[in-house]
């Protein structure tokens, strides 16, 4: 038998389908590239991970799709995604990243407003992480109950679970360290959220300028995109200009929400967008601007009623009916 065959000069190994998903993702995620660039990369991973019968290629192409499509808020596609790659994951056994997509799944039934199957996901998602001792899923699990709940108004459920995965996230494992600040900034806008809820509007200022930190450190445009949304509510809600502000942050609420609208522009997430146009309608009206407020309220409907946004809808239809 001769000698293996070298590579040829200069030609490294071929990454796994895995990677390539995750290195796309990461320059989608990042704002480098365009959603439809990345959707075509991961299209042309699916054909090639088809010829080689690569089964764990195939499920990792789905669960990447699903993921962008859910960002966007085309919740439809991203569940039958989701679904696809769970289906696979549960063929080969990878009970690690069946959990992972109950735990996507359960964000795309709370996008829709469907809490109750949301809520049985998440719980889902935890108990099979925890039984695989994995920190970082548990936690995801709970922060994203934890926005659930805050939707549903449950002001102190929602507080206990997100303190829960803040206490957990001390545990991260070093080589999952790099996505732990956008979990983070998740969890500190929600409990600027709490504070606002509250009345502690300085706490409220305190987690929102936090929040606002993290996404810029990390400038993931999703991230940048909730902070400064958050910091927009918090500074409608003060009665002063914060004195701590220094040159770090506009006062201006409006500027906030303009950013907010921009980052998730870079996503084309529409339903985030429309979110945006909600919360900076409400602090136009709190501030006595009703006309501009109307009509960022009005965008802020339709896109909620074509998306499919239950929860969403009906909260902007409280909001109108409050306004006017």
């Amino acid at each position: 038998m001769g000698a293996p065959s070298a590579a040829p000069p200069n030609q490294e190994p071929r990454q796994s389908v895995e990677d390539r998903c995750r290195a796309t993702i990461r320059r989608w995620e990042a704002g480098e590239l365009p959603f439809k660039d990345a959707q075509k990369r991961i299209g042309s991973l699916a054909q090639e991970a088809e010829i080689r019968h690569d089964r764990l290629g195939q499920a990792f192409v789905e669960y990447s799709l699903g993921y962008m499509q859910g960002y966007r808020t085309n919740l439809s596609a991203a569940a039958q995604h989701f679904e696809a790659a769970r289906d696979i994951f549960i063929e080969i056994g990878d009970e690690k990243r069946v959990a992972s997509c109950n735990l996507n799944l359960g964000e795309v039934y709370r996008q829709r407003g469907d809490f109750t199957h949301a809520r049985e996901l998440f719980h889902l998602a935890y108990e099979n992480a925890e039984r695989l001792d994995e920190v970082t899923t548990q936690t995801i699990a709970l922060a994203n109950e934890g926005q659930m709940l805050l939707s549903m108004s449950q002001i102190e459920n929602a507080r206990n679970v997100l303190q829960q995965a803040l206490d957990l996230s001390e545990y991260w494992p070093e080589e999952k360290q790099d996505e732990l600040p956008g979990m983070l900034c998740e969890v500190y806008h929600g409990l600027a959220v709490i504070f606002l809820n509250d009345g502690d509007v300085q706490a409220a200022w305190e987690k929102a300028k936090l929040a606002l930190r993290t996404a810029r450190t990390i400038n993931q445009p999703l991230a940048v995109g909730q902070a400064s949304r958050t910091m927009g509510e918090v500074l409608t809600t003060l009665e002063a200009p914060p004195e701590d502000v220094g040159g770090e942050f506009s006062v201006d609420p409006d500027e906030h929400f303009k950013a907010s609208v921009a980052a998730f522009e870079e996503l084309d997430s529409e339903g985030e967008v429309a979110r945006t146009l909600h919360a900076h309608a409400r602090s136009l009206a709190k501030r006595g601007k009703r006309v501009p407020a109307a009509r960022k309220l009005q965008q802020a409907m339709l896109v909620f009623a074509r998306l499919g946004m239950v929860d969403d809808a009906a909260k902007a239809a409280e909001a109108q009916a409050e306004i006017f």
